[in-house]
């Protein structure tokens, strides 16, 4: 998790924490009645700096014009975000925005974007769907089932201590287990991806991977799972597995990965902690063979200091959320977007810290 390199890259710099609140007051809507959603568009989430007090803001890109527009949470609702979100899912008539520090997750509207309702949750890391509900992962150990329709938890479920990220295909849900706060003891309880069962929501297994597991992606609806292993920031680099049924296995080198129409991007970005060197690569490689297909997808501009890579689904674009530079927390960051022969199409001036995209 993002939050959990921060905390290491800071203490090392000596870095001072602070915390944020979340105004705890009925919206105060400023955009009435707006047709503000495009038809074909992508939410920017941009976690702002917990350790600078800083809240976390939505960012909206309109895929037909390429307007980007931000800080459109608190335009249209009057309000922050809160501290800390972490992703937002697009499901149905809303939006789902999972707020780690505030304890909450934002159910908007999804034409509007104005709040629907503030569904309490504690630390929600990530959030995802599937067969008409919503499921969050919890840092505290659970994942939580959100009902559609009520919009009110229905069901925690026990997974293993700090919960990263959630992927959902037409029979489980998978969840990344990091026990990511054990850094003195190896992270000796994460190392798995948890398999949940949709039908009844019960445990299914537990699937070995490698240290400290992350984020989770899937290419297509039906093709292969991939997640992300952190490792520990020092002597073990980041890894990525790729999931097959009930097993695992290590893929490639990387530390951010998206998948799209048969290629795995992977993004692999390592820093030396004694010289605060940091060397990154772009590679692409077959989903299916591990085949490399590209040993360099982004050619002439590089971003700063990324921060998560995706694509959208029908599209060939790629993009890349990258901090102004490689220690920066607190000034805002950029969105690139590069053709499918790696060519720089846009780059946008986005909130602090883009942590993750949600495509409509």
């Amino acid at each position: 998790m993002l939050k959990h390199i921060r905390i290491a890259a800071l203490a090392l710099l000596g870095a001072t924490a602070f915390t944020s609140c979340l105004k705890d007051e009925d919206p105060e809507p400023i955009i009435q009645d707006a047709d503000l959603h495009p038809e074909t568009g992508a939410i920017l989430v941009n976690q702002g700096s917990m350790y600078s007090g800083i809240d976390g803001t939505l960012s909206l890109l309109d895929l037909t014009t390429g307007e980007l527009t931000n800080g459109i949470f608190r335009t249209t609702n009057g309000q922050s975000l809160g501290d800390s979100p972490q992703n937002a899912f697009a499901y149905g008539s809303k939006v789902y925005v999972s707020v780690f520090g505030s304890n909450l997750v934002w159910v908007l509207d999804r034409q509007t974007l104005q709040i629907v309702k503030k569904v309490e949750t504690n630390s929600p890391e990530w959030v995802a769907a599937a067969n008409g509900a919503i499921y969050v992962a919890n840092n505290d150990g659970y994942v939580s089932k959100i009902d559609t329709t009520a919009l009110t938890i229905t069901d925690r479920l026990a997974v293993g201590p700090n919960p990263a990220c959630l992927l959902a295909d037409a029979t489980y849900l998978y969840v990344s287990i990091s026990d990511g706060y054990n850094s003195d003891g190896g992270y000796a309880n994460g190392k798995r991806v948890a398999r949940i069962r949709l039908a009844d929501f019960t445990l299914a297994e537990a699937i070995p991977v490698g240290l400290n597991p992350g984020r989770l992606v899937q290419d297509g609806a039906n093709g292969p799972i991939f997640v992300v292993c952190q490792g520990n920031w020092a002597d073990i680099v980041p890894t990525v597995w790729k999931i097959n049924g009930n097993e695992a296995h290590e893929f490639c080198p990387g530390s951010m990965v998206t998948a799209n129409a048969g290629l795995l991007y992977v993004i692999n970005s390592v820093t030396d902690w004694n010289t605060y060197t940091t060397t990154t690569d772009y590679k692409a490689y077959d989903t299916a063979t591990g085949e490399m297909r590209n040993e360099n997808f982004v050619t002439g501009t590089e971003p700063e200091s990324p921060t998560f890579i995706a694509t959208k689904s029908g599209s060939t674009d790629i993009y890349i959320g990258s901090r102004a530079s490689g220690y920066d927390y607190t000034s805002p960051g950029y969105l690139y977007v590069f053709n499918s022969e790696g060519t720089l199409r846009k780059k946008y001036d986005v909130g602090i810290e883009p942590y993750s995209i949600v495509f409509f």
